[in-house]
């Protein structure tokens, strides 16, 4: 059964990492997230992976790196697998979103129903750019196992796709570093299944 196994990527730095082209900072994993990206390759070694996708962030692709290079895959940056852009209020604390932002900040508190970060996307507008992702690598890899490296936000927005509950829903999810994600695509019912979510490795 063809998997698709999305990862979180490992612990990050801390600090100012700022980049003028991307919405969050692009900080690159600290000495302990490189270790824990390591123990990923055991785990993949035998899932016979054929490609590797990660996002524009370098932490999705140091995440991956030791098992590209022990399994000759280069992986591919795609912007699709990107966190959700939060736009304005990225580098904001909760005060100052709460003072700029009122009307942004009841949405997001009440999460009943989906919204729009300010400068930003919708949970919608995620859902539809991960699935859209999905289907086209699908189709491009027929009976292929793969891997994308992306983002604790993003991957909770795919869990509201992949069981099928409102996008405003995905704070209920919670994804730890390097946590693994594993679906696989049901063609008889057209839609995907969820194996395993969030498996943690030791």
């Amino acid at each position: 059964m063809p998997t698709f196994y999305i990862i979180r990527h490992a612990e990050k730095e801390k600090g100012d990492f700022r980049v003028p082209h991307l919405p969050h900072q692009d900080q690159p994993l600290s000495q302990r997230g490189w270790e824990e990206s390591r123990k990923l390759w055991p785990y993949l070694r035998e899932k016979q992976i054929s490609a590797i996708y990660v996002s524009a962030y370098q932490r999705t692709g140091q995440t991956i790196e030791y098992v590209a290079k022990q399994s000759g895959i280069t992986p591919v940056m795609d912007e699709r697998l990107n966190e959700l852009d939060s736009g304005v209020v990225a580098p904001m604390s909760e005060e100052e979103v709460q003072e700029k932002f009122p009307e942004f900040w009841k949405a997001y508190v009440e999460r009943t129903a989906d919204f729009r970060f300010p400068g930003g996307e919708t949970g919608e507008e995620a859902c539809r750019r991960i699935s859209g992702f999905l289907e086209e690598k699908r189709q491009a890899h027929p009976g292929e196992n793969l891997v994308f490296v992306t983002h604790e936000g993003l991957i909770r927005q795919l869990m509201c796709y992949i069981v099928n509950i409102p996008v405003y829903k995905r704070s209920n999810f919670y994804v730890d570093l390097c946590g693994i994600m594993e679906i696989s695509y049901q063609p008889e019912y057209k839609s995907w299944k969820l194996i395993r979510f969030n498996q943690k490795l030791p």
